[in-house]
């Protein structure tokens, strides 16, 4: 064996004991399925996974970029909790880019749903567990969610992930209503729209799911007590 091979046998060693390792520093009980759930919801709505093929090896790229400070915090809580690892965090001019590396945690994640902007969707593997489905509605809404004193909004160019945002509002008995709107770009996608207008409705939101994200949180208080 000349040296060359011999140290790509090591390195290829190395590296499976470390994906072992953490892979054991995974949780897999019920509380942290229920926090996968948040962080699949954070990443659909503000997020990147990215595996990327770069010369003879792939590259496992995970990214998400909160524009508020609870939403940073919790997001980094549950990563810690779930996955024991501390992602790199940026601030950029308004927001934070927060990134790991990692093949072991994209692996997981992929598991339980698929990530992309025309590609997400609800990890219907983790619904089972109870408040699994407000938790992830709940991250979901903090990043992609827009708040005014007359509405709570959500719109995405995915028809069917919108469409089980809609089913789980539904479960949950929030009202709202669904719209679609083509832009006069034909290059441009079909945008799909929820909106919670009725102020019953955003107080059923309230109490059942909430903001991870101050700012937001603090305007769905407001329009309620107007």
């Amino acid at each position: 064996m000349d040296l060359t091979t011999r140290n790509k046998k090591v390195a290829i060693n190395r590296w499976k004991r470390t994906l072992e390792n953490e892979s054991k520093n995974i949780r897999k009980d019920k509380t942290s399925m229920i926090l996968r759930s948040e962080i699949c919801g954070f990443l659909a709505g503000d997020g990147s996974v990215q595996i990327r093929k770069e010369k003879s090896f792939y590259h496992y790229q995970l990214d998400f970029f909160p524009d508020d400070d609870i939403m940073l915090q919790r997001y980094l809580k549950i990563i810690s909790l779930v996955y024991n690892k501390e992602p790199q965090v940026l601030q950029k001019h308004n927001y934070y880019t927060v990134r790991l590396t990692s093949k072991t945690i994209i692996v997981d994640l992929l598991k339980y749903a698929t990530f992309g902007v025309q590609k997400w969707n609800i990890p219907i593997k983790l619904l089972e567990y109870h408040n699994a489905d407000k938790k992830w509605l709940k991250a979901f809404f903090s990043a992609e969610g827009t708040v005014d004193n007359k509405r709570i909004k959500i719109q995405s160019i995915n028809e069917i992930g919108m469409e089980q945002v809609s089913q789980l509002l539904n479960n949950n008995n929030i009202e709202h209503k669904r719209y679609k709107y083509k832009p006069k770009n034909v290059n441009y996608n079909e945008v799909h729209i929820i909106m919670i207008f009725k102020k019953e409705a955003r107080r059923i939101f309230q109490k059942k799911v909430g903001f991870y994200h101050s700012k937001k949180e603090l305007t769905l208080k407001k329009s309620l007590d107007l």
